[in-house]
């Protein structure tokens, strides 16, 4: 994050009473909590581009956006997912290592995950902004009114 970005979270802390540990805090909490959640889709994510690109391992460092990139064109204009090559070898795979993707409706939905736009990380700035909202929250909320 730019130095006055954090600068200018520095001010608004200050301006509404807000320490700056509890902020920093916050912050930490934040970024765990979105790391967090995001862990099991990229693993999913990953371990299906590396399956569909076993022979060509300098793809592999595409896994948070190849499928779209790949053959998402492919789907926009009518096709399904058979035209995916090794679609079917893919899902068997990923079924065996993430069995919420077995079933009946498991191969649709492993497709419409791996094909959807990657779920990316907030920016700094914007995580420091939620610790900010959320550092005073807490303080206000633990205050006694007189």
């Amino acid at each position: 994050m730019a130095a006055s970005s954090v600068s200018e979270v520095k001010r608004a802390a200050k301006q509404r009473g807000v320490p700056w540990a509890a902020v920093r805090g916050a912050y930490q909490e934040l970024k765990a909590s979105e790391s967090e959640r995001r862990e099991h889709p990229n693993q999913v994510r990953a371990a299906a581009w590396c399956v569909a690109t076993a022979r060509t391992p300098g793809c592999w460092p595409f896994w948070r956006h190849g499928f779209l990139s790949r053959w998402g064109h492919k789907l926009a204009q009518g096709h399904d997912y058979t035209s995916i090559p090794g679609y079917d070898t893919i899902s068997q795979e990923i079924g065996w290592m993430f069995p919420e993707y077995t079933g009946d409706d498991g191969t649709e939905r492993l497709w419409d995950f791996l094909l959807s736009a990657y779920d990316r990380m907030p920016s700094s700035e914007q995580l420091y902004r939620r610790a900010l909202d959320r550092a005073h929250r807490e303080l206000t909320a633990n205050q006694v009114p007189f």
